[in-house]
């Protein structure tokens, strides 16, 4: 279902109620979507926006040297965004800030596709982990190039050279932004000119599940849908009472605080919640992209 959002914009989606599978049994009130890789009914609201644009967002937080964090938020022109994986999908979709997305629900705005359809501006994702695809790196279309943020001591990058069957094997799935707008590849930005090789990371670390993260739901800002403050829990339970569950509202309750840009589409069940070591660059200066490299097809 779409609805106008009087801005030009249409917003696409259905608000899954309680009942549709939601962890509530998280601590510290925080209540979460979590569906594993794949496609999934649950779906979030979410806008419209074209592969250029993705491509611009992305490399903007390589240029401004955004560090790895799963608790920092980057504020720049593209707004507020946590500084993990899931939180530079998000920017670079340009995702709903005041919603949490991160890899247990980015498919709820994206949808599987096959590998071989994979076009910039595209994820692969996995439980823990995700990248953006930015190309193909041969013709075979066996490596491929992408923009990701990876684990705590490093900043957005460029990769370059990845093995895609590795990353299949490894539990990665190819998604894509069920908002992306086509851009025809001769007006796609341009990749930068060196990238990180990614066979060189790999001697340091796990490039496939970044070590020393996290791959639990990360805590939400405090503004974001799904956040409850430490206040409005209840700490008068004893300590040996089951975790609270998170509040829900009814649908009634949240339809009349819901104001625009953002309407929402309610679920059947009639409730709403309330909701980044030394590594060695590519030899050759050169863009992984159509416009340096023609035997690509993106």
């Amino acid at each position: 279902m779409s609805v106008s959002t009087g801005t030009g914009v249409s917003v696409i989606g259905v608000i899954p109620s309680a009942s549709s599978g939601t962890d509530t049994s998280a601590s510290g009130g925080y209540q979460y979507i979590d569906t594993p890789p794949g496609n999934t009914d649950i779906r979030f609201p979410h806008g419209t926006i074209s592969r250029t644009q993705i491509l611009l967002r992305t490399q903007r937080w390589v240029a401004e040297q955004v560090p790895y964090s799963q608790v920092a938020w980057w504020s720049d022109a593209d707004g507020i965004y946590r500084q993990d994986c899931s939180g530079y999908v998000s920017m670079a979709w340009g995702l709903d800030q005041d919603t949490d997305f991160w890899t247990g629900n980015l498919n709820t705005v994206s949808h599987v596709i096959d590998p071989g359809q994979l076009l910039p501006g595209d994820i692969l994702l996995s439980t823990g982990h995700t990248v953006l695809f930015a190309g193909w790196a041969n013709t075979t279309h066996t490596l491929f190039d992408f923009y990701e943020e990876s684990h705590t001591g490093t900043d957005a990058r460029f990769v370059v050279d990845a093995p895609l069957t590795e990353f299949l094997v490894a539990g990665f799935t190819p998604f894509r932004y069920d908002g992306v707008i086509d851009t025809p590849k001769e007006q796609l930005p341009r990749n930068p000119a060196v990238g990180l090789d990614f066979a060189a990371l790999q001697l340091g670390s796990n490039e496939l599940a970044p070590n020393g993260n996290a791959v639990s739901e990360p805590a939400p800002a405090s503004w974001q849908a799904g956040y409850v403050s430490p206040d409005d829990v209840t700490s008068s339970a004893s300590p040996s009472a089951a975790p609270q569950a998170p509040a829900t509202k009814a649908a009634a309750a949240v339809v009349a605080e819901i104001q625009p840009p953002l309407p929402f589409v309610l679920g059947a069940a009639g409730a709403v919640f309330v909701v980044g070591s030394a590594v060695i660059a590519r030899g050759k200066s050169r863009l992984a992209s159509n416009a340096r490299r023609p035997q690509r097809r993106h």
